[in-house]
């Protein structure tokens, strides 16, 4: 059976949290710049691990972050040679079997967009948060999106199923946020993906978990 294999992007097919990455190299000049990234790391830390509501960690994360243009930017081509390994060869072999797949993110489109087309995904399997900017600075993000709220993953699966045509769906991702997408029914089947980030939350929860993309090959292609 045809499946849509829907991917988590931070700490998954990237190898960074894309957020806090602009963030670090932005503040790298600063003088409170080490203090604010460890700040952010943490706010990040525990929205992943369900411990903080994700629009309250993503609220905190950008009045820490104070983001420009210039420094998106510069992340989102940056953040192209951050692709985790052995994540391209995976999803050719799902694709060459026949299998649709999409990447859904509470990141944004804005710093991820370019590392996501150099891993093969068009504009219409992506879904992730924008950026709302005033002149050169990031001011917010779009409210009306789901993926700015807490279980905003399930929605958009849902909708991402009912586009593809495909009466399953698997969600594979490291944090909480994607564990969600299962427990609410929008996703099928869950897999915990440990490869860069291992959240003891989601690996208890988990129905399979992957310690490392060639545990999730055997998982997804056998």
């Amino acid at each position: 059976m045809s499946r849509l294999i829907v991917f988590d992007v931070d700490s998954t097919l990237l190898k960074v949290e894309s957020l806090d990455f602009a963030v670090e190299h932005a503040l790298s000049s600063a003088d409170d710049g080490a203090e604010r990234t460890a700040q952010l790391k943490a706010l990040t830390d525990q929205g992943m691990a369900g411990q903080l509501d994700f629009r309250t960690s993503l609220e905190k994360r950008l009045a820490i972050a104070g983001l420009t243009r210039p420094a998106v930017e510069h992340a989102r081509e940056h953040l192209r040679a951050h692709l985790t390994d052995g994540m391209a060869d995976l999803l050719s072999g799902l694709r060459k079997r026949g299998n649709d797949v999409a990447a859904v993110s509470g990141g944004f489109a804005d710093l991820v967009e370019p590392a996501l087309f150099d891993l093969g995904f068009a504009n219409g399997e992506i879904r992730a948060n924008r950026f709302v900017f005033d002149g050169d600075s990031v001011t917010g993000f779009d409210r009306q999106n789901p993926l700015s709220r807490s279980g905003g993953k399930a929605p958009v699966i849902a909708s991402l199923k009912s586009l593809f045509g495909k009466p399953l769906a698997i969600m594979v991702g490291d944090g909480m946020t994607d564990y969600e997408a299962f427990d609410k029914g929008a996703a099928d089947s869950f897999i915990g993906f440990g490869g860069v980030a291992s959240r003891e939350p989601v690996r208890l929860k988990a129905p399979a978990f992957a310690n490392s993309v060639a545990e999730l090959k055997t998982l997804l292609l056998g």
